[in-house]
């Protein structure tokens, strides 16, 4: 794009929080976090900062060339989004770990093989790598939103309460 002068930029969401909005099953159910997001720490952006980014970078001035990484506030860990949820629902949520091998096959029976193994690997590099923001990404995404980005926490709270409506 650089090289025919095409005007860009660049958008880098991390892990989105809405992923966990489809776990009602089974942190209501059997109380376990199934995603094998790892201990090390990993950015979570909320879709709807992504969608505000996105609008402000496409309808405003002075984005071209730039690159933004969608991040939230805090770091989420497979262990931490556990006990977020057991606060919620009050009731014990267990993490389950990082047998990726098992995840991946129950991911088959969701999804077109390429896909779990996808997946597999995307969060496989979570829990050897961790994915952890800066402050200063933080810093940068909240003067382009004009506010903090959302928390996993926030998300999480509001989702229980629709859950339990």
């Amino acid at each position: 794009m650089r090289e025919f002068g095409v005007p860009y930029t660049i958008l880098r969401p991390g892990y989105y929080i809405q992923n966990d909005g489809n776990l009602k099953d089974a942190l209501t159910g059997p109380g376990i976090y199934p995603m094998p997001i790892g201990t090390a720490g990993i950015c979570a952006v909320d879709i709807r900062d992504v969608a505000e980014a996105a609008a402000i970078s496409l309808t405003e001035d002075g984005h071209d060339g730039q690159t933004y990484d969608l991040v939230g506030p805090t770091l989420i860990s497979g262990p931490g989004n556990a006990a977020t949820w057991s606060g919620l629902l009050g009731k014990e949520i267990r993490y389950t770990g990082h047998n990726f091998d098992q995840w991946e096959q129950q991911m088959r029976g969701k999804a077109p093989g390429w896909t779990a193994f996808d997946l597999r690997m995307m969060f496989q590099g979570y829990f050897d790598r961790g994915f952890a923001s800066t402050e200063t990404e933080v810093l940068r995404l909240t003067k382009l939103l004009g506010h903090t980005p959302r928390n996993y926490s926030d998300f999480a709270a509001e989702t229980a309460r629709i859950w339990q409506a």
